[in-house]
C-alpha cells in the first residue's frame, strides 16, 4: 500500500493483477471486491470475450474482441454496439484522448490514451480535479532493509465522488482503452489468446 494522500471522499481501487482483461478490483482500505474482469478465448470460434461483473457476480458489460473493427460492446440490459460508438477516440495526431457520455448526458474524457502513458479521466465541466486516475503497478528494491527487500506496489484507480456515480462506465471504458494500449504496445498478433483463458465462450465465468 502506498502512503499517498487521498481526499476522504475518494475511493482507491486495487487491480490485482495489473491486467485490464483478467483482474479482481477491490477497495484498497477494506479489501471488498467491487468488480471481476475475466477474458476467455474460444478456439472453435476464434473469438475472445471479456466480461465484467460486479461484487454480487451480476454482469455489468461484455465485449467481443475485434482485430480490425471496434470491439462489440454490450452493457447489461442493452444491445450490442461498436465500442467506438460510445467510447469515441480522437483521431487528431498527438491528441491521446477518448470521450463518452453517461446516462445523464454528462461528458467525460480520458487523457493519456496511448501506450506508455497512464490514463486519467476528466469531467468536461471540471478542468481542475480528475475523476479517475490510474497508477500502474511497480516493484523496487528497498535498501533500508538488510538484506535489501523487493517491494511491490499494486496498480490502482483513484476515483472521485463524481467517478463513483459513473463507476460501471469508468471501469468498462478504462478496461477497453488499457487493453488496446497494451496490445498496441506489444504489437503481438497472438495477444488476445495469450491474455485469455482457454475455454469455450459458453463456459465463461466471472465469479
Amino acid at each position: 500500500m502506498s502512503s499517498d494522500n487521498v481526499p476522504s471522499d475518494h475511493l482507491v481501487l486495487v487491480l490485482e493483477p495489473d491486467h485490464p482483461c483478467n483482474t479482481v478490483i477491490t477497495d484498497r482500505e477494506t479489501g471488498t471486491v467491487y468488480y471481476r474482469v475475466a477474458t476467455e478465448h474460444s478456439e472453435e470460434k476464434q473469438e475472445s470475450v471479456t466480461k465484467v461483473a460486479n461484487a454480487e457476480g451480476k454482469p455489468v458489460a461484455q465485449w467481443v474482441w475485434r482485430d480490425v473493427r471496434s470491439d462489440s460492446l454490450t452493457f447489461e440490459g442493452g444491445k450490442a454496439m461498436a465500442a467506438s460508438s460510445w467510447l469515441s477516440k480522437s483521431w487528431v495526431p498527438f491528441k491521446d484522448t477518448a470521450t463518452f457520455k453517461d446516462l445523464q448526458g454528462r461528458g467525460f474524457k480520458w487523457k493519456g490514451n496511448a501506450p506508455g502513458l497512464s490514463l486519467q479521466l476528466w469531467s468536461k465541466t471540471d478542468k481542475e480535479h480528475p475523476v479517475v486516475t490510474y497508477k500502474k503497478s511497480y516493484s523496487y528494491t528497498d535498501h533500508k532493509f538488510n538484506p535489501p527487500k523487493r517491494v511491490y506496489d499494486p496498480a490502482t484507480l483513484t476515483v472521485s465522488s463524481m467517478g463513483q456515480e459513473i463507476l460501471d462506465m469508468a471501469i468498462v471504458s478504462f478496461c477497453l482503452l488499457e487493453k488496446e494500449n497494451r496490445i498496441r504496445g506489444n504489437s503481438s498478433a497472438t495477444m488476445a489468446a495469450s491474455m485469455a483463458i482457454p475455454h469455450t465462450i459458453h463456459q465463461i465465468k466471472v465469479d
